[in-house]
């Protein structure tokens, strides 16, 4: 048996597996009355069978990932299945038993920890190495794009890394997301070449046939796609015909039977494969297209058909010197569009409407017969004496070494990495001197951060401090979308551009180069550490999650950080939950951000409530936050110790603060005092409000102990976060000057005080961390008699927040400890103009602040206590 039929062979065998895991999955008895449908995608997995038999069987290594598109994940389970490489967390393989109970459990839920399969590509699936989550459409071949540049860069810093290829398969449907319309010119303007993108080009999408317009577009939709591939600087295959076809092309009339197949329009051609009758569909050819009288002369009626339906996208020996020939390709992006047929080999194939169609019981019977499985077994391997099990054993066996390899150089890398860091030790800080800084704001601190970074990482330590900072500074490296100088990065840009080195500095050469902007000329040396971008966040939101990544896949624990207005994190959502998802570890700062930003208007000033599991957000308002912040953001990234929070979201602003007011209020508060009432140091204040700034929040202002301090009478709790803490501070001023007792709070981080990180331990630190609570405080009632108690009248100490952003990002403080809360937040779109008065105009300016804290000290219910019968008789009693 050649190894073409071997192949051809296989590939059966894997069509009835992925068919027979969807038709189980619909056919279950476990569900309740009203479950929603299950749906199913026989034929897109159909339609992609030979493109990932070919990269799975021949093309791809053991290091390769693969991006498939989300319908036909249940084919590359079957392929995986073949192989034996369904695999447990500590990569031994699963049983045989193990294996075809995972085979029978597509998209079911896992009650007992057996091996089951998500609807699409996810990381709890026992195949799942190498392959990229795939619900999000359009998301993972842009992110197979970013991870061969991570790799790139990697290799470049002399990092160890294996040789890898990424491979993508979208339909054509999806091919029309605007993601990979971004990302294209930027994979091949940055020359990568271990990129093959590949069109599964079956003319369909779930609500039907895709009917495109063809005089408008001057062709079908494969042409434009390989017109505008090219244009944007791809090598680009199309995979039209199969041997079969090739064959006849030799014909008499042979030339015009290609010309038509190349040229007829998408829709007749679909149109044409559901004629099943071969002699009315030879009539209808010879009706509709004379040019193919002298071609339809020389071939059967019987075998017409059968050259029809040849498609290169079924072909193996087509598809897979495509594949091979892209691996060749050094420098250049490679596209392949494979013509397939979507419900290749079922009776559904090209019926308009097959998308979630299923095979019946009978021809489900005929598939397993076919494959000669008898008796109850459902899937079954190849015998190992068979030429497919000798064939599958051979590559299974050679792939799943590989990925023994890499899980070697994974472990050994993390050990080298997090030795030494442990060794050096990360200090708490990166130290930077505030004092000769007028007014500065975050997303200077950010400025100042991270050129101290890439000034460390490029020079030789001046001090052990330095010598500290010195591996995790080489490791990091920052990236923007056409906004690295207007967010302070360009000390990490200037002269240190990654990227193709595809010009002279001619700047230099002619002597124009202006100093004091940073030098933009790209290049791939050591030093090189910024990623620049034009004004597309997508691709950079991709690009920051594809670095951070390679943390977990090759034990380097690279650090990426992006920049963004952050306004624009919305243009890129997608992209951000994609990360999240995947669970990246890197650093996403938006700034500018919110209606402080006010002179930018209505258009940049809205500032989301992201609630995304594996997300830390931070908003610091004195500039010494961010750099604790910062540095153990940092320090638990290359330590492994940010489990469910390594995407970091970082808020930063251009409006400045009077750093000296955080020691100045802090120092007044009762607990930093020692028993003969002197302030207790610098540094020792500084140890607790560390600790308390990382854990969501801290009391900046604070009147415990004050002789007139009354809660329930003249307290009120104020939580600020971001810049309006400014406000908040001359609010509490304000209402101090009324008699009213205003605490401040600054929360650092909403996810850790009131969202799903603080969730995860019923908000411990927000309920008994910070000292705040929901008490009841009785009035004096002067109670004479029982009949006194039968009410007892009562205020707890309400809350008021202050932010810029949506109320939903605090407005739950108040529920949680069980007290009144009211929300100054941004509740309307922004216009131009000064912080204070775009704050004003918002209600969340210092009057608001002010006004609102009286308003709740007024409405807050005078709450009565009605005391049980069975209580009142005791009193009663006791008198």
């Amino acid at each position: 048996m050649k190894d073409r039929d071997v192949l051809d062979s296989i590939a059966r065998r894997a069509h009835y597996l992925a068919t027979q895991m969807i038709f189980q999955a619909n056919h279950r008895t476990d569900k309740d009355k009203g479950d929603p449908k299950i749906g199913g995608h026989a034929s897109a997995s159909a339609s992609a069978l030979h493109i990932l038999g070919a990269i799975h069987l021949v093309a791809k290594g053991g290091f390769d990932f693969i991006a498939n598109k989300p319908h036909a994940s249940p084919a590359d389970h079957a392929y995986n299945y073949l192989m034996d490489l369904f695999l447990k967390p500590d990569f031994s393989k699963l049983t045989l038993a193990e294996a075809n109970t995972a085979m029978m459990g597509l998209r079911k839920y896992s009650h007992n920890g057996e091996p089951v399969f998500q609807s699409y590509h996810s990381a709890y699936d026992a195949d799942h190495h190498h392959f990229f989550p795939s619900g999000t459409v359009g998301i993972p071949p842009v992110m197979a794009g970013y991870l061969a540049l991570a790799y790139r860069y990697c290799k470049d810093h002399k990092y160890e890394v294996p040789d890898a290829h990424f491979w993508a398969i979208s339909g054509d449907s999806e091919y029309r997301e605007g993601s990979m319309y971004e990302a294209m010119p930027d994979f091949a303007e940055r020359e990568i070449g271990n990129l093959t993108w590949i069109v599964d080009y079956n003319r369909q999408s779930l609500d039907g046939h895709r009917i495109t317009n063809k005089r408008i577009m001057n062709g079908n939709d494969c042409d434009r796609i390989e017109r505008t591939q090219i244009a944007n600087g791809w090598e680009v295959i199309q995979v039209r015909h199969g041997k079969l076809r090739e064959a006849c092309f030799k014909k008499p009339g042979g030339a015009e039977f290609k010309k038509f197949l190349e040229e007829v329009p998408d829709y007749e051609l679909q149109t044409l494969l559901l004629i099943s009758d071969p002699e009315v569909f030879k009539e209808t050819l010879q009706k509709e297209h004379a040019s193919l009288k002298e071609f339809l002369k020389s071939v059967a009626s019987s075998e017409l058909k059968s050259i029809f339906l040849d498609f290169g996208g079924h072909d193996f020996e087509i598809l897979t010197n495509a594949l091979l020939h892209s691996r060749r390709i050094k420098r250049q992006p490679t596209l392949i569009i494979a013509h397939t047929i979507k419900g290749w080999g079922l009776k559904m194939a090209a019926a308009s409407g097959n998308h979630s169609s299923l095979p019946n019981e009978d021809e489900m019977q005929a598939l397993k017969a076919a494959q000669k499985i008898t008796g109850d077994q459902l899937f079954e391997r190849f015998s190992a004496t068979s030429a497919e099990g000798k064939f599958l054993k051979k590559r299974g066996d050679q792939l799943y070494q590989d990925l023994l390899d890499e899980k070697k150089l994974r472990e050994k890398n993390r050990e080298l990495f997090s030795k030494k860091i442990e060794l050096a030790g990360l200090p708490e800080s990166l130290d930077i001197n505030l004092k000769m800084a007028s007014y500065p704001h975050t997303q200077w601190m950010l400025g100042q951060l991270t050129a101290k970074l890439v000034r460390i990482a490029n020079a030789k330590p001046a001090n052990d401090f330095e010598n500290q900072w010195k591996l995790p500074a080489e490791l990091f490296m920052s990236m923007a979308p056409d906004v690295g100088t207007s967010t302070n990065l360009n000390p990490a840009m200037d002269g240190k551009i990654f990227g193709a080195p595809t010009v002279e500095d001619l700047e230099a050469e002619h002597g124009v180069k202006d100093t004091k902007q940073p030098d933009l000329v790209p290049g791939e040396e050591v030093s090189d550490r910024f990623l620049r971008f034009d004004i597309a966040e997508g691709n950079v939101m991709s690009c920051v999650g594809s670095f951070g990544k390679i943390r977990d896949i090759l034990g380097i624990p690279l650090t990426p950080l992006m920049t963004v207005y952050d306004f624009f994190i919305k243009r890129a959502l997608d992209q951000y939950f994609y990360n999240q998802y995947w669970r990246s570890s890197f650093f996403c700062v938006g700034t500018p951000s919110g209606v402080t930003l006010s002179p930018e208007g209505a258009q940049h000033g809205w500032k989301s409530d992201l609630q995304i599991p594996n997300q830390i957000t931070w908003e610091p308002f004195f500039c010494q936050e961010l750099d604790w912040i910062f540095c153990d953001a940092l320090k638990r990234h290359f330590l492994y110790e940010n489990t469910d929070r390594s995407g970091n979201l970082i808020r930063c602003v251009t409006r400045g603060a009077e750093q000296k007011d955080f020691l100045n209020y802090l120092r007044k508060q009762d607990r930093f005092k020692s028993g003969d009432a002197e302030v207790k140091s610098d540094a020792e204040i500084f140890s607790v409000i560390r600790q308390e700034v990382l854990s969501g929040a801290y009391a900046l202002i604070h009147y415990q102990g004050q002789t007139d301090y009354r809660p329930g009478e003249n307290v009120v709790n104020i939580f600020s976060m971001g810049s309006p803490t400014t406000e908040a501070i001359q609010a509490s001023e304000k209402l101090l000057a009324k008699g009213i007792y205003a605490n401040v709070y600054v929360v650092t981080s909403p996810d850790l005080l009131c969202g799903i990180l603080g969730h995860a331990n019923n908000y411990e630190y927000l309920k008994t961390g910070l000292g705040i609570n929901s008490n009841l405080i009785l009035s004096d009632l002067n109670a004479q008699s029982p009949a006194d108690w039968v009410t007892v009248s009562g205020r707890r100490i309400p809350i008021v927040s202050v932010h810029d952003g949506e109320a939903g990002l605090l407005d739950n403080i108040g529920s949680i400890l069980g007290v009144k809360q009211f929300a100054c937040a941004v509740r309307k779109h922004s216009k131009c103009g000064r912080p204070s008065e775009i704050y004003h105009y918002h209600g969340i300016d210092a009057d608001a602040v002010t006004a609102t804290a009286l308003t709740a000290l007024e409405e807050t219910a005078m709450e009565n206590t009605q005391l049980a019968s069975a209580v009142l008789k005791r009193l009663s009693d006791q008198v």
